[in-house]
């Protein structure tokens, strides 16, 4: 693949780097500190979006089978981002319903119906753009073109940061919906011109027309022990390493004091990590430790950027939090490039968008749970303590001790047992 057409396809990363700053590194804090509504309600209402993942198996599987004006993965992206993009423009005002209520469970039933929406139309351009890069790349390539796609993923981050500060330097109704608005309109725009012309009719990335059924194919992923052990390493890597994705921002208001403008740029000392560690693996590491292992540094760098935050929130050493952050991101960027090497390496001919569904699964439910358990550990963290360093401390803890788990369950992952597997059930 050459480079102007990978940086095209990077486009929509690009846009999703941006779009996930609204939700969880400005929405979630100005819920949780200016509108003063609890984590564990704001992770119930933002996390939402998550648990629509169960589509991206039918619909990564349906990709495969259906195509639609002769194109297997296009409509699906065009499709999902739409709903997407409209679920986005109308989140701001949701918020504003479910403060105006006090979170009442009308209102927050609202908020969980808008952001279930949003993960529906996320997950179906999600799965049907990861099959169509599966489609387009060969496996040696495959490393490089992860490296740059999520780079730009997290140069979209944080031109999403450079955005939210300046026009939420600080809070406002206004302001808050215009950054919304704003984003919809980048997330339609990039993702067009990221996919279209870009899948071929009739081209060779066409999936076989012995794709199985919806049940065979289900039946494949369940009853396969290697599917089961990577779907498990997925869930705990993804689980333990965003534990904290709707606690980061208001840690730093409630522990610290801090402005959602120095909250926001939090984002930008992550990022700044995730690119380097990406740009690393990608362009090195991946290729003299394997995909195996560079997801296991990564996931240990990880262990130790929440041990670090532990401590700071804790014993409230605030020279402690960006240096943590910015490790925390090397060690995420490590991990993506290794964990998404092997997920595009762990598919079957005619059936790519299938095993993509199910990785997207893993990913999607862990991050879900993930957002609802951090908000629940903090909050039971201080109903017990009382304090909000040791509320969050607990947060990170537990994501630093869970990373040892993921370790566990990546060493007895092996590729060559799943190509084993993958090839007698293609018999089958």
């Amino acid at each position: 693949m050459s480079l102007p057409t990978i940086l095209r396809l990077g486009l929509r990363q690009l846009a999703a780097g941006m779009l996930s700053v609204l939700a969880l590194g400005i929405l979630n804090r100005v819920m949780k500190v200016e509108m003063g509504l609890g984590l564990g309600l704001v992770s119930l209402v933002i996390g939402a979006h998550y648990f629509a993942a169960p589509l991206s198996i039918p619909l990564g599987h349906r990709s495969d089978r259906r195509p639609y004006f002769g194109l297997h993965r296009t409509p699906y992206i065009a499709a999902g981002t739409a709903v997407t993009v409209v679920a986005t423009a109308l989140a701001p005002f949701v918020a504003f319903l479910i403060e105006g209520q006090d979170g009442s469970p009308t209102a927050a039933a609202v908020g969980v119906l808008l952001f279930l929406v949003m993960g529906a139309g996320m997950y179906t351009a999600g799965t049907a753009y990861l099959s169509l890069l599966t489609d387009l790349t060969q496996e040696a390539e495959r490393g490089k073109v992860i490296s740059i796609i999520w780079s730009m993923m997290m140069a979209g981050i944080l031109a999403g940061v450079f955005l939210g500060v300046q026009v939420m330097g600080h809070y406002s109704p206004p302001a808050l919906v215009a950054l919304f608005l704003m984003t919809a309109g980048i997330v339609a725009l990039c993702t067009a011109v990221a996919v279209w012309g870009v899948e071929r009719r009739g081209s060779e990335a066409k999936p076989s027309e012995e794709a199985q059924s919806l049940p065979q194919a289900v039946g494949v992923l369940a009853g396969s022990r290697q599917v089961q052990l990577f779907f498990g390493f997925l869930f705990c890597g993804i689980f333990f390493l965003f534990l904290q994705q709707t606690a980061l921002e208001p840690f730093g208001g409630d522990v610290f004091g801090m402005s959602v403008r120095e909250t926001t740029l939090f984002n930008a000392f992550q990022m700044v990590g995730v690119l380097l560690g990406m740009g690393v693996a990608g362009a090195w590491l991946s290729k003299r430790m394997g995909p195996q292992s560079t997801a296991g540094l990564g996931a240990l760098g990880a262990a130790a950027s929440f041990a670090l935050l532990t401590v700071a929130s804790a014993g409230h050493q605030v020279m402690l939090v960006r240096p943590a952050i910015f490790l925390m991101g090397l060690g995420m960027g490590i991990f993506n490039v290794g964990a998404l090497s092997l997920m595009m390496g762990l598919t079957a001919a005619g059936r790519v968008g299938l095993f993509m569904g199910a990785w997207t699964l893993a990913q999607a439910l862990a991050n879900g749970l993930s957002a609802l358990g951090g908000g629940l550990i903090h909050d039971l963290g201080l109903a017990m303590a009382g304090q909000e360093g040791l509320a969050y401390a607990a947060v990170f803890g537990v994501e630093a001790g869970g990373l040892g788990l993921t370790l566990l369950l990546l060493a007895r992952l092996s590729v060559a047992e799943f190509r084993a597997e993958a090839v007698g059930i293609a018999v089958v």
